[in-house]
C-alpha cells in the first residue's frame, strides 16, 4: 500500500489501479526504519495488499507511536485513513508528514486532492504550488492546478496551467481535454457578455441591464469591468439602491472589507429599515475590527427583525469578542430557549448550545458550561464544539484526565482545528506528559503555521524538556509572527 518494494525508485509511485473517490493514490517507497517500526509497517503493507485497510491503519498507527518523527510512517497512516474515507484525519496526517519532511512530494499531491474533495480550493492550490516547487517538471501537478482553478471559475489561470502541463508532456490527454473545455467555457462567458451588451445598446438608460452585465463580469472574476458597470448604474440613478447593491456584491466577492463596509453604510443610509443590509454592515464592521459599530448595526437589525437568527448569533459573537459576556449570555440563553421550544433546530441549535457553553466558560461558570455541553452532546452526538467546551471547563477545574479525553474527542470529530491540538498540548504539558504534548503542539503548528499561541505552547514544552535552544527558537517564531501581524 504505502511501501512499494522497488528500491530503485525513492520518489514514490502511483498505483493506477487504486483510487480514492476517483483520485489516484500515490504510494511512498520503504525507508530505513527501526526494527519494531518496520515490523508494524510490514504488517500494515500486508493488510493493505489484502484490502484490509482498517487493520492497515491500526498497524501504521503503531508504527507512528514508535516513531512519531518518522514522516513516512505518518504518510502511511494518512494513506490508510484516506482509503477508509476518513478524509479530514488523513489531511491532518499528511500535514504532519509534510511538517516532518517538507520534500515528501507525494504527501502534497494526496493532500491537494483531498482538499479538492472538500472543495477547499485555496488550500488545494497552495498545496499544489508547494509541490511544484519541489517537482517543477511534473505535468500532473499542473493538470491538478488547472482543475483547481477551473473549479473556482478562474478560467484564464486554468488555461495557463493546462498549457504548462502540455509543454511538459504533449501526450497528457486529460490536460488537452480540460484545456478545450475551459476554452469553451470562456467563449460561453464572452457570448453572454456580447448578448448583454447588445441589450444595453437597445436601451442604454435602463439600469437593470447594467446590473446583469456587472453580474456576468463578476462570474468571470473581471472585477474592474464589473465595477465599471456598477458605476454606470450610479451615473444613471445616483440615489437608487440598485447600483450600490451591485457594488456590494462585487466588493464582497473581492473580500474588500473597507469598500464593502462603506457601500453597506450607504445602503443603510438609503434604506434604514433593511435588516439584511444592517446585518451585512455589522459583518464588515466586525471584520474591520470596529466592533462597537458592528454591535450597533446588529442591534438595529435585531430590533427590526427579532426573529432573524443569523443576526442574533452575530450579535452574541461580537459581545464575546468584546468581552461583554453577560450580554452574550442573554442572547445565547434566548437562542437555547428557542431550541428547547423547537423553534431553532439542526446546526443552529448546536451553535446556540456551544455559544452558551463558551460564554459560561468565559464567565468562569464551569459547572454550567459542563451541563450545557453535555446537553449539546445529547442532542448532537460527537459535536466537536460540545467536546471542546466540555474540555475547557474540565481543564479550568483541574480535572485534567477528563479534559484530555474531551479534547481528544473534539479532535476526532474535527481533525482540522488547530486550536483543539494546541489546548490539548497545553493540558498534556500541565500533567507532565511532555513528549505527547510536544507531538500534539507540533500537529497544531502543521495545521496552522501562523498560530502564535502554538509556538508559545511549544516553547513552554521545550523548556520543561530541558531544551532551551529549541524553546528560544519557538519563541522567536512567535515574535516574528507578531511583528508580521503588526502586533
Amino acid at each position: 500500500m504505502s511501501d512499494i518494494h522497488d528500491e530503485s525508485n525513492t520518489t514514490g509511485k502511483v498505483d493506477q489501479n487504486n483510487t480514492s473517490n476517483g483520485v489516484p493514490i500515490r504510494f511512498v517507497n520503504r525507508n530505513e526504519l527501526a526494527n519494531d517500526e518496520q515490523s508494524w509497517t510490514n504488517r500494515g503493507n500486508t493488510a493493505a495488499e489484502a484490502g484490509d485497510y482498517e487493520t492497515a491503519a491500526e498497524a501504521f498507527a503503531q508504527a507512528v507511536e514508535l516513531g512519531p518523527d518518522n514522516a513516512r510512517a505518518r504518510y502511511n497512516l494518512a494513506l490508510a485513513q484516506q482509503y477508509l474515507g476518513d478524509i479530514e484525519t488523513a489531511i491532518a496526517g499528511y500535514r504532519r508528514a509534510i511538517d516532518l519532511n517538507p520534500e515528501l512530494v507525494d504527501a502534497y499531491v494526496n493532500l491537494a486532492n483531498l482538499y479538492g474533495e472538500l472543495e477547499m480550493h485555496e488550500e488545494s492550490l497552495e498545496t499544489i504550488q508547494q509541490a511544484m516547487e519541489l517537482d517543477p517538471q511534473n505535468d500532473e501537478l499542473y493538470l491538478n492546478a488547472g482543475d483547481t482553478y477551473r473549479a473556482q471559475f478562474l478560467y484564464q489561470d486554468a488555461v495557463m496551467a493546462y498549457r504548462q502541463a502540455l509543454m511538459l508532456n504533449p501526450d497528457n490527454k486529460l490536460a488537452s481535454a480540460n484545456l478545450n473545455d475551459t476554452r469553451e467555457r470562456i467563449n460561453e462567458q464572452w457570448r453572454r457578455v456580447m448578448d448583454q451588451e447588445r441589450k444595453i445598446d437597445e436601451n442604454p438608460t435602463e439600469p437593470a441591464r447594467y446590473v446583469d452585465l456587472s453580474s456576468i463580469y463578476l462570474d468571470m472574476r473581471r472585477y474592474n469591468d464589473a465595477l465599471s458597470s456598477a458605476n454606470q448604474i450610479l451615473n444613471l440613478e445616483p440615489d437608487a439602491r440598485i447600483g450600490y447593491d451591485a457594488l456590494a456584491a462585487i466588493y464582497e466577492q473581492m473580500g474588500d472589507r473597507d469598500q464593502a463596509a462603506d457601500v453597506y453604510s450607504r445602503i443603510v443610509a438609503l434604506d434604514p429599515e433593511d435588516a439584511d443590509a444592517l446585518e451585512h454592515l455589522g459583518t464588515w464592521r466586525s471584520l474591520q475590527g470596529r466592533y462597537q459599530e458592528a454591535i450597533d448595526a446588529y442591534l438595529r437589525a435585531h430590533d427590526l427583525d427579532p426573529q432573524r437568527i443569523t443576526t442574533s448569533f452575530s450579535l452574541a459573537e461580537s459581545y464575546l469578542e468584546t468581552e461583554r459576556f453577560e450580554d452574550a449570555l442573554a442572547i445565547y440563553q434566548e437562542l437555547v430557549d428557542q431550541a428547547d421550544r423547537g423553534d431553532v433546530q439542526g446546526d443552529d441549535m448546536a451553535a446556540a448550545y456551544a455559544g452558551l457553553a463558551e460564554t459560561y466558560n468565559a464567565l468562569g461558570r464551569y459547572e454550567e458550561a459542563i451541563q450545557t455541553s453535555e446537553k449539546l452532546l445529547k442532542h448532537s452526538e460527537d459535536d466537536p464544539e460540545g467536546y471542546y467546551q466540555l474540555a475547557t471547563a474540565y481543564d479550568s477545574l483541574g480535572r485534567y484526565d477528563e479534559a484530555i479525553e474531551s479534547y481528544q474527542n473534539a479532535i476526532e470529530s474535527d481533525p482540522l482545528n488547530a486550536d483543539y491540538y494546541n489546548d490539548l498540548a497545553d493540558t498534556l504539558h500541565e500533567v507532565k506528559r511532555y513528549n505527547e504534548a510536544l507531538d500534539t503542539v507540533q500537529q497544531a503548528v502543521s495545521m496552522d503555521p501562523s498560530m502564535i499561541t502554538a509556538y508559545e505552547t511549544m516553547a513552554q514544552i521545550y523548556e520543561s524538556l530541558g531544551r532551551p535552544e529549541d524553546a528560544a527558537q519557538a519563541l522567536g517564531q512567535a515574535n516574528e509572527l507578531r511583528a508580521a501581524n503588526g502586533e
